[in-house]
């Protein structure tokens, strides 16, 4: 078929006996969190899977190779993001066919025809409730977002590249927040302000442990006045608000248990620095402090830390519907949140169990639903 740029191999599931399923996965590939969001849920289904880029491949070439497969097999079809919606277009509803599609929030492009055809659409339980009545019986509501980071992965990352680290028996880690929109399209700041009461909450809360610090390209992206700052992570030097960060840190600990990992557009290292953190933490039963700013970042922290090391804490940036999604990973038992850099809340003890992840439950749905 014209277009798809990867075909994935999943083992064939065996529920008594072999059912022959084909599973094609609907992004725009330019987005990469719509395809890592495809890519994580198929993680949990047992079939062929096959990647198609909607931005270089036509509803009609698609409709044309899923009507060739479901002559032997059963289809899943698994969109996400607008990409997915356009991928769909010209499929309808027939037997053996099932078809979902999945996004990180409601989408203008969720016509009529569109929620007529799928069997179900899957979102973030903080979505608003105005949105989620649109879609009715055709939708699931999952906690968080599905994406592709897996702890296999983090754990070997840091059994190979544990010595990038400081020696330490125990590391915490802290991503620091970034600049973030609105559902308006304001820019609200993860300020010099938040980084110093970040950095104060670490100093009294740590006593021998290693600190990672990580940020990302939204880390001090913009300057008081929400103007773009166009060196930014791209200049090989410590953006303002990290190395105001680091500073104030190293001021109150010892400069040696300070590690930091800086994001460069151009600086590409062997390996991924936040699944090195993820592998360190989980080896010496360390947590990870991470910004409620990045509703992708909090998901894949959640499901790959061990339950009870995860601590989100409010911020500047913070818009209405992160601070949603946070209060359903609250409500879920998923994390704990430090509030104002001074209180925790929890809801439950730090050994409970973590709930499945959203790539979990709509693989679950798929699979109930295609029969397998």
């Amino acid at each position: 078929m014209k277009g798809y740029l990867l075909t994935l191999t999943f083992s064939i599931l065996a529920l008594g006996q072999v059912q022959a399923l084909k599973v094609y996965l609907l992004s725009n590939h330019n987005n990469a969190g719509d395809r890592n969001h495809t890519l994580g849920i198929a993680n949990h289904l047992s079939a062929q899977a096959i990647e198609i880029d909607t931005s270089s491949t036509s509803p009609e070439s698609i409709k044309e190779d899923v009507m060739k497969a479901l002559k032997n097999e059963k289809v899943i079809v698994l969109g996400a993001g607008e990409g997915g919606v356009q991928g769909i277009q010209q499929l309808s509803t027939m037997p053996n066919l099932t078809i979902a599609l999945s996004s990180h929030m409601y989408l203008p492009s969720y016509s009529d025809d569109v929620i007529n055809k799928v069997n179900f659409i899957a979102l973030p339980k903080h979505t608003p409730d105005n949105d989620k009545k649109k879609l009715g019986a055709k939708l699931i509501e999952v906690t968080g977002v599905p994406h592709n980071r897996e702890r296999k992965v983090a754990e070997q990352t840091y059994n190979e590249w544990k010595k990038e680290l400081p020696a330490c028996s125990r590391y915490v880690g802290v991503m620091l927040g970034g600049d973030a929109p609105t559902p308006t399209n304001e820019i609200r700041l993860f300020t010099k302000k938040d980084a110093e009461q970040l950095a104060k909450y670490l100093a009294e809360h740590t006593k021998d442990e290693c600190i990672l610090v990580l940020n990302g390209p939204r880390t001090g992206k913009h300057d008081d006045n929400h103007n773009v700052i166009s060196t930014a992570h791209k200049d090989g030097k410590l953006d303002k608000v990290t190395q105001h960060f680091v500073h104030l840190l190293k001021e109150q600990l010892d400069s040696k248990r300070v590690k930091v990992f800086d994001f460069q557009f151009n600086n590409k290292t062997p390996y991924n620095s936040f699944d090195l953190a993820i592998g360190a933490i989980n080896e010496t039963d360390g947590y990870l402090l991470i910004p409620g700013d990045s509703t992708s970042m909090v998901s894949e922290a959640i499901d790959n830390i061990k339950p009870g090391h995860v601590l989100i804490y409010t911020n500047n940036a913070m818009n209405e519907i992160h601070t949603a999604h946070v209060q359903t990973e609250l409500e879920a038992s998923r994390a704990s949140v430090l509030e104002n850099y001074q209180a925790v809340k929890t809801n439950s003890p730090s050994t409970s169990q973590a709930s499945e992840s959203a790539a979990e439950s709509i693989a679950k749905k798929l699979k109930e639903l295609a029969n397998i």
